[in-house]
């Protein structure tokens, strides 16, 4: 117990909530190892009319600012701070109020401004942008709010460090937010919002009060249930991490080709988008064939990696995907604001490790097209050339990402046991251990991590809506043409220096298309390499989506 200062000038006595659990722990050593910095999750919310004119623009920051002090109230972990960082186990702290204005910032954009341009930027600018320091005790997220002019729409970066929830913490965020925007049937009303502002405890129009009584923050997964780890499973993890550096060597899935640098730290992001259509149309392809989005990127992945890499470099791989589990909690506690544990911000990923093998990746290697293919005639045809995946390949890409799916599905049978999660529980020292894996050979080629189909609705359950044109949908006497929604999200990591070579980030927006992005540390792998597997990602996608 500490005191500390409140915005009134009071002292107020520190209540440490819990310690960190293992994944929070993780994840702040590398950010204060500075192996990461930071993750976004974007959302393009289109406006209603009522609130689109200029003469609205106090009414719009209102009602943004009320719906986000809701979403606070509903989720604990957006309330708490970090404590005794320097030690090997930091703990959460309750804070008496959070100042909206560190957590809330508008940018409007002149008329001659490039909109998407600048969204771009700032999207790569925060991916890399450090947060205030951990001794000021406060969240570690924030949004930052772009329209230009008077626009219909505004792009809505929520940034966040990874202590304080996952990825899929930040989905449910966007989820509750255009929620919270919906529910508010009349915030045009000058005493309708000032009665919010009563309700949800705001000071001076931007100091949030939060509860005396201490939040209940989620339980750690590790405390939620077990993490079993079998003899023959740990002894080959303690090999792979004592064995000497000339045996790492001998397995050559290892991704020795792209050495682990840790500075200049800079991260290399890119992205495209796919229209809805180019989504369904995937989609069915990917169910015909018994796989999903994810196994269908692994398996792409899977050739464009030895399609630019020979065997002399890599002559087989391995990756990873990043898997939710929060299907495997048990219910919520009663008492719990998020209500359910799907619902929870908090930190419940884990991961599920793919090797592909040399046999698999010459035999890949072998129907790639020689120099001789790669002429105009033949990009245009399809039948051959390096720009498009012949049929003997796209028979290869769908074996490939059928088993990707299905290596998944059986992890997810028994998911915890032989998780790498489990063996973090042996951990003493992060900051140590994540020292000595950046001096290693770095494991991972590629890595997915997946977040899903995003409801824009604001349907009030996080799923998906029927609606296939993004607006309308839900909601008492509201008009279906005065109700927010989301019209399409980008998701993105800044650089983890240990992880993956190259990490693909993609996400839907339920009946609005995908984006897909990446991600990998400048210093580490070339551009040229990144930009040129982006390119062939985004040009076989459109070509799968074209024979549908």
């Amino acid at each position: 117990m500490a005191n500390r200062g409140n915005h009134d000038g009071t002292e107020e006595t520190t209540v440490v909530l819990r310690k960190f659990g293992i994944n929070e722990t993780y994840q702040l050593a590398m950010y204060l190892l500075d192996q990461y910095r930071g993750t976004t999750l974007s959302c393009r919310y289109e406006i209603p009319p009522r609130l689109v004119p200029a003469e609205s623009r106090t009414q719009l920051e209102e009602a943004v600012k009320v719906a986000v002090v809701d979403t606070i109230m509903k989720h604990p972990m957006l309330q708490v701070a970090i404590v005794d960082h320097t030690l090997k186990t930091p703990s959460w702290i309750q804070l008496p109020s959070l100042d909206l204005t560190q957590h809330i910032q508008w940018n409007y954009l002149p008329e001659h401004d490039d909109f998407e341009h600048t969204v771009q930027e700032t999207f790569r600018t925060q991916l890399d942008g450090r947060f205030p320091d951990l001794s000021i005790k406060q969240p570690g997220w924030k949004i930052t709010i772009i329209r230009q002019g008077n626009a219909p729409v505004m792009e809505v970066l929520l940034t966040w460090n990874h202590p304080q929830f996952d990825a899929m913490g930040a989905k449910v965020f966007h989820e509750d937010l255009i929620e919270m925007l919906n529910a508010q049937a009349d915030a045009a009303d000058k005493n309708n919002n000032e009665a919010a502002q009563e309700r949800t405890g705001l000071l001076d129009g931007h100091i949030l009060r939060l509860p005396q009584a201490p939040p209940l923050l989620p339980i750690p997964l590790e405390s939620l249930t077990k993490l079993p780890v079998d003899l023959k499973f740990l002894v080959k993890a303690l090999w792979e991490e004592i064995r000497p550096k000339f045996i790492e060597r001998w397995d050559t899935s290892w991704a020795a080709w792209c050495p682990i640098r840790a500075s200049p730290y800079k991260t290399q992001y890119r992205a495209f988008f796919l229209d809805n259509a180019s989504m369904q149309a995937i989609q069915a392809l990917c169910r015909k064939n018994q796989t999903t989005i994810t196994g269908l990127l692994n398996g792409l992945a899977l050739i464009a990696f030895s399609s630019h890499l020979d065997t002399a470099v890599a002559s087989a791989f391995q990756s990873s995907n990043i898997v939710d589990h929060r299907r495997n909690l048990p219910p919520a506690p009663p008492e719990a604001p998020w209500v359910r544990s799907d619902r929870a911000v908090s930190n419940y990923v884990t991961q599920c490790l793919h090797k592909w093998d040399t046999e698999l990746v010459a035999r890949i290697r072998s129907k790639l097209p020689g120099p001789a293919d790669t002429d105009t005639d033949a990009t245009v045809s399809g039948e051959g050339g390096r720009n498009l995946l012949s049929a003997d390949l796209q028979r290869e890409l769908w074996a490939a990402s059928a088993r990707n799916r299905q290596e998944i599905v059986d992890k997810l049978k028994d998911p915890l046991r032989n998780d790498i999660v489990g063996l973090f529980q042996y951990v003493t020292d992060w900051q140590a251990t994540m020292r000595g894996l950046a001096k290693r050979t770095r494991q991972f080629s590629w890595l997915v991590t997946n977040i899903g189909v995003l409801d824009g609705n604001g349907s009030g359950n996080g799923k998906a809506s029927s609606s296939t044109t993004g607006g309308g949908g839900g909601g008492g006497d509201t008009k279906s043409d005065d109700r927010w929604s989301i019209g399409r999200a980008q998701f993105g990591l800044s650089a983890e220096v240990p992880a993956a070579a190259i990490e693909f980030s993609p996400v839907s927006v339920a009946g609005r298309g995908m984006c897909v992005a990446a991600t990998w540390a400048d210093c580490a792998v070339d551009v040229t390499l990144g930009e040129s597997i982006m390119a062939d990602l985004e040009r076989w996608l459109a070509q799968l989506a074209s024979q549908s």
